[in-house]
């Protein structure tokens, strides 16, 4: 009897090793191989698959064989090894087998094997195919693993925002999980014959450098640095074909890169990266060491798996990339275009100022009387250069409010009493042209938090252009009320559509008229800046297209929007909405509490006979105009023409302590030495600090005021010069 661990007794009797081999299919049920040995350890009963799954003669098994004999015939028949056969023995006679225990088959079949004793001393041995199991579980744990491998690749990499983070992570992790000796990524630029094999990130082993040399190492780098041009070694071949490619013996392949053929590069892997669209965008080249290879089907899986993340990633940091070039590209645009502003704006304001300042001295004068026609001229040279200042002046506002640097000023505004202001200002057009111009007030309307200024662009664009393109004889109403947002959402065109609060309280400006109308499929045009509804040659109405884009955009300031309605040849209603928020109501009651803490009273300093002025101003037609205005209000007048003049009188005056003058007007773009350096050093000598001095410049986008005062200027004024604010800047800074 075999000396055999009891796993599952089988409860057999004498009649049991009798049956015949009709009886003996019948111990099949399961597709069990089952053999029944007797207390002399030899072979009584057995079933059909007994003989089928290793070939032995049921002749011969009818003969009562040793267990031994028949254990040794299978290995005969080649289905089990030597080593097997004697690791199967030594279990079924050992008592401290614990079963099952398993047999691996030469022929690839795994099988389970369970061996109990029966009560009659004899035993029974069960052997049971379990390849297809072993190879669900095999299929699963390589799953499980590659899921595991993925997973632990994608923590790495999705942090990563930057491509070369991207690229170091991930080669990291695949070099440590393959054991490769080193490895790289590599991103490929330009197409076609010009494309170049850009390497994203190395990594070369401690264990390759200490036993082939650093130089070794440093050559490989060099390469990879320089990127690899399109037909030189064999990545462009796992470009062209998408498929992955494996050598042997890399050092002595005929098309591999000269660094790289090296004795110490064993196995070595190139993988595709391909992009969402299946474009390879990269590859992945990696030294196996391991004793996988990597083309076995799991490792090369794993790999293919883990270039198409690696792809996913590249094409996000290159997407996130090209958006943070936009984004640069877009602000430096921004930035080239806010100098040209202020470019033009000063060029233009230069002649501009001598235009307006010349034009309106020879209309005040009174030494020569002028003709009727000189009047009449000189009043077309004025109303002209208002014009071409009111159009820089739209451009400049228009620039501030679309680059997000325009501000408002609120403050409480008389409704009425504004409206009233530009009804005055637009009246005497009005006239001339013989229409009717009606105001209609809501009594429930008396103020309201506004900035003045816009508010009042909006009303004066809205007006003049109903002036504009209404007839001879024709009708202008303006009207302002309080609606709400059920009244807005009703409206029928509003050009930006944005969602609109039904119970907010609004402002509501509209300028009515019976005019030419416009077609509805004009519509869209009309608030786009530098659009006109009819922008042909022969175009009876002038215009730049500004107004109605500045009245959008002032409105969209203040929280509000615009809508329109129009029939053709019969009129339209414009209509701005400004929100009455409780938010804005807030900001100006802090704005009255900071200007009532910090207003003091002041009256009006008279200038006496004679003071001294100084004018730093390069341009001579400027320098002609100052000169002119001054003289005309009895100051004394010394002009200086360049900054670098300006920076030895200083130096000059304050080392001989000569009188100083008692206010200086500073242009700021001087040739040599700007006005701000001028300031800057005025105000810091003791001599020199208690001369007021006055910035007068063409500088006139935002932030100029600020930066001039910063400099230390006591105030401001921009070209073109208004007589009146010189007069009044003037009085207030001179002591009498």
């Amino acid at each position: 009897m075999l000396p055999l661990r009891v796993q599952s007794p089988i409860q057999s009797s004498e009649s049991e090793r009798n049956i015949n081999l009709d009886q003996q299919t019948q111990l099949d049920p399961h597709g069990e191989v089952i053999a029944l040995f007797d207390a002399a350890n030899r072979l009584v009963v057995f079933n059909q698959q007994f003989c089928q799954n290793w070939g032995l003669h049921s002749n011969w098994l009818k003969q009562k064989p040793h267990y031994e004999e028949v254990f040794a015939e299978i290995v005969k028949q080649g289905y089990w090894s030597q080593t097997e056969y004697a690791q199967f023995l030594s279990a079924i006679t050992s008592p401290e087998t614990i079963f099952p225990i398993y047999i691996e088959q030469t022929n690839g079949k795994s099988i389970e094997a369970y061996c109990s004793n029966t009560s009659d001393t004899g035993s029974v041995i069960t052997f049971l195919d379990i390849t297809e199991h072993r190879r669900s579980q095999a299929h699963l744990s390589a799953e499980l693993k590659r899921q595991a491998f993925l997973l632990g690749l994608m923590e790495r990499i999705q942090p990563a925002s930057e491509l070369q983070e991207i690229g170091q992570f991930a080669l990291s992790y695949l070099v440590q999980a393959m054991g490769a000796a080193f490895g790289d990524v590599k991103v490929i630029f330009g197409k076609g014959q010009e494309a170049l094999a850009h390497v994203l990130t190395n990594e070369i082993s401690g264990q390759f450098v200490a036993t082939y040399g650093e130089a070794v190492a440093a050559e490989m780098t060099k390469l990879l640095d320089r990127g690899i041009p399109y037909g030189q070694g064999l990545l462009w071949q796992v470009v062209e074909t998408a498929t992955p490619l494996f050598v042997e013996d890399y050092y002595k392949h005929s098309k591999a890169v000269t660094a790289f053929r090296h004795p110490g590069i064993g196995q070595l892997g190139i993988f595709p990266i391909p992009a969402a669209d299946s474009t390879i965008i990269g590859v992945l080249t990696l030294e196996s060491r391991s004793l996988r290879k990597l083309q076995d089907a799991p490792q090369q899986d794993m790999l293919m798996a883990a270039c198409r993340m690696l792809g996913v990633a590249i094409e996000r940091a290159q997407a996130q990339e090209r958006l943070r070039q936009i984004n640069k590209d877009l602000e430096q645009a921004s930035q080239l275009k806010s100098e040209f502003l202020a470019s033009m704006s000063h060029e233009l304001r230069t002649p501009l100022n001598s235009i307006l300042g010349f034009s309106d001295l020879l209309l005040r004068q009174d030494l020569v009387p002028l003709s009727s026609r000189q009047t009449k001229y000189l009043r077309v040279i004025e109303e002209s250069g208002q014009h071409l200042l009111q159009l820089i002046n739209d451009i400049l506002d228009l620039s501030k409010i679309e680059s997000g640097k325009a501000e408002l000023e609120l403050q409480p505004v008389s409704i009425p009493d504004l409206c009233l202001q530009c009804q005055e200002m637009i009246q005497p057009r009005v006239n001339k042209k013989r229409l009717q111009l009606s105001l209609n007030f809501d009594n429930r309307l008396k103020q309201a938090n506004l900035d003045e200024r816009r508010v009042r662009q909006i009303l004066i664009n809205l007006l003049s252009n109903a002036v504009k393109f209404t007839p001879e004889g024709g009708h202008i109403k303006l009207s302002c009320r309080i609606a709400y947002g059920n009244e807005l959402q009703s409206e029928i065109y509003r050009p930006d559509c944005s969602p609109v609060n039904l119970s907010t309280p609004y402002v509501c400006i509209a300028v009515e008229d019976t005019g030419i109308g416009i077609p509805q499929d004009k519509w869209h045009l009309l608030f786009r800046p530098f659009q006109q509804v009819d922008a042909s040659l022969t175009r009876q109405h002038e215009g730049t297209g500004l107004g109605l884009a500045l009245t959008k955009r002032l409105a969209e300031l203040h929280g509000g929007t615009v809508s329109l309605e129009s029939i053709e040849n019969q009129g339209s209603t414009f209509r701005v909405w400004l929100p009455l928020t409780e938010m804005r109501q807030q900001l100006v009651m802090q704005h009255l509490n900071q200007t009532e803490a910090s207003f003091t009273p002041e009256c009006a300093i008279a200038t006496g006979e004679g003071k001294w002025i100084w004018v730093v101003e390069d341009q001579p037609y400027n320098q002609a105009l100052i000169i002119e205005m001054l003289e005309l209000q009895g100051y004394r007048v010394e002009l200086i023409a360049d900054g670098r003049a300006m920076m030895e009188v200083i130096h000059l005056y304050a080392a001989s302590a000569k009188a100083l003058p008692d206010l200086i007007l500073m242009d700021i773009q001087l040739p040599k030495v700007d006005g701000f350096k001028l300031i800057r050093q005025l105000k810091s000598s003791p001599y020199w600090q208690s001369v007021p001095v006055v910035a007068l410049t063409a500088m006139a986008m935002t932030g100029d005021r600020d930066r001039c005062l910063g400099a230390g200027a006591d105030a401001y004024l921009s070209k073109p010069l208004s007589l009146t604010n010189l007069q009044n800047t003037l009085q207030a800074l001179i002591k009498a």
